[in-house]
């Protein structure tokens, strides 16, 4: 058994001998429970727990030297024994063995630990609701009576905040967290897919980030949130902003989906018989004023598996571009040297190759033209001879923390700069060309389509407003035009 260590969490668990009750009635786990106060919370913090008719859990922070705790531990599983053993006229050991323990070094898993943990009682059947549960710390946090053993303040630190707290324990959600928790020996069977579990995880705390700035610095309307489901399996959370200050519509959405690749994606793969998951981020934000640009970002991972469950194939994909309506060198140089900047951390030859891929994916081809200024986009990013799974992950989070940066200094300096009526058509006419980008040659657009995604959530990246003008041409020599120009013939914004 692995050792004990200072200042790191853990997951300990055990069951009754061949699976037998150790806890006969309520009185017993009440008993066990203040037992747990006086051994347990001076040599470490409890972040979770339930007590089970024939099993307990508890997710645990040691505070204390490993001899102490484990000195602790035996002095309560003793004394509990002992107890046990003279109320029911038996003798010998009551659990299995030691306790067992498993050290907690994924901030995902640790989590999904706490959400397994409150969620058992309901899993086993026990109650219809984990909620009303007496013997788990669950109701300790909405201020039921509890012994003072849980820290509170702590648990919910490893959620961020108490929204997030509750909506991890959401019953519609708990196919995308609980994975890997099923059985007390399979505790860790999730391990083998920790990288999709830290991306989710990464992927759901950005958008907390962003949603937060972006209505921060709209400073009108806030962000409308709708969780789904996918009857294939998985689902979402989308994030709409709309009739805003600066915002005139926008989406940060994340979603989780997983189940039989559809027959078309296996054609397009070249596969056959595959499951998969993907996951990922996607946001658009059409801002009201025509001097201010919308922009578009993604960032996601992609697993698919054979029929025995084994990953056979996996990678990242992304990137983040800018489409003004009217065109400040400034602030396309700004962007990109940000985009620059969070490629340069990792390989200085990523930023030139994966602009020239933005550039020549988001092209409209029967328009002749770039749908904007560009940026960076990247997908298949795979293992490499350079580059391992865990550097893509680090590579591709890089860029997705530079977002804000690259984009809220541009809202901040445009926003109230005044415009007219034509400015605003011209506005829309642009978006026209935007829209027929998404829908005729995104393939992201297409794979949520195709695999029966959520529609809303697809098409969140339309604008509200949007002119098509028969044959229209901006003025020569005209800020419009020149916009044209550029979009025509890309060009390069920081060396």
């Amino acid at each position: 058994m692995e050792a004990l260590e200072q200042d790191q969490y853990y997951h300990l668990y055990n069951r009754g001998v061949n699976s037998d009750t150790v806890f006969y009635s309520e009185a017993n786990k009440v008993y066990f429970l203040k037992l747990l106060e006086h051994h347990l919370t001076p040599v470490l913090k409890i972040l979770a727990y339930c007590l089970m008719d024939n099993h307990y859990h508890m997710v645990v922070k040691l505070i204390a030297p490993q001899e102490k705790a484990i000195q602790a531990l035996a002095n309560l599983f003793n004394a509990y024994t002992k107890a046990l053993n003279k109320q029911v006229g038996r003798t010998g050991p009551i659990f299995e063995g030691r306790y067992k323990r498993k050290k907690i070094t994924d901030e995902t898993y640790l989590r999904n630990a706490i959400v397994y943990i409150h969620r058992n009682p309901e899993l086993h059947g026990v109650v219809p609701s984990f909620k009303t549960y007496s013997f788990s710390s669950f109701p300790a946090f909405y201020n039921e009576p509890d012994p003072l053993i849980v820290d509170k303040e702590l648990t919910i630190a490893v959620f961020n905040d108490f929204q997030h707290f509750e909506f991890m324990h959401e019953r519609k959600h708990q196919d995308l967290y609980l994975e890997g928790f099923q059985n007390l020996q399979g505790i860790g069977k999730n391990d083998k897919h920790s990288l999709k579990d830290r991306f989710y995880a990464y992927i759901q705390d950005l958008q907390d980030t962003i949603t937060e700035a972006i209505a921060a610095e709209d400073g009108k309307a806030k962000f409308q949130e709708d969780l789904w489901e996918r009857p294939e399996g998985g689902g979402g959370r989308t994030r709409v902003i709309e009739n805003g200050r600066v915002f005139e519509k926008g989406g940060v959405n994340i979603s989780a989906v997983h189940g039989a690749l559809p027959e078309s994606m296996q054609t397009y793969f070249g596969v056959k018989d595959a499951n998969f998951f993907a996951c990922g981020l996607s946001l658009v934000l059409h801002p009201n004023n025509p001097f201010v640009p919308t922009v578009h970002a993604n960032w996601r991972y992609f697993e698919m598996y054979n029929q025995q469950g084994d990953i056979v194939d996996q990678w990242f994909g992304g990137g983040q571009d800018l489409t003004p309506y009217y065109l400040f060198e400034e602030d396309a140089a700004h962007f990109h040297s940000v985009c620059k900047k969070a490629c340069d951390a990792h390989n200085p030859d990523f930023y030139k190759a994966y602009k020239k891929k933005c550039d020549t994916y988001f092209w409209n081809a029967h328009r002749n033209e770039a749908r904007g200024i560009g940026g960076l986009f990247f997908d298949y990013l795979k293992k490499g001879k350079s580059m391992d799974m865990t550097a893509w992950y680090k590579f591709v989070t890089e860029v997705g923390n530079s977002f804000l940066s690259a984009y809220l200094p541009i809202v901040s300096k445009r926003k109230a700069m005044p415009y007219g009526k034509a400015h605003r058509n011209w506005q829309e006419i642009r978006r026209g060309r935007y829209v027929e980008f998404n829908l005729v040659h995104d393939k992201g657009t297409l794979f949520g389509l195709r695999t029966n995604g959520r529609i809303e959530s697809i098409l969140m990246s339309l604008p509200p407003q949007v002119q098509w003008q028969y044959n229209h041409e901006p003025e020569k020599g005209s800020e419009e035009d020149k916009l044209v120009n550029v979009l025509k013939s890309p060009r390069s914004w920081v060396e």
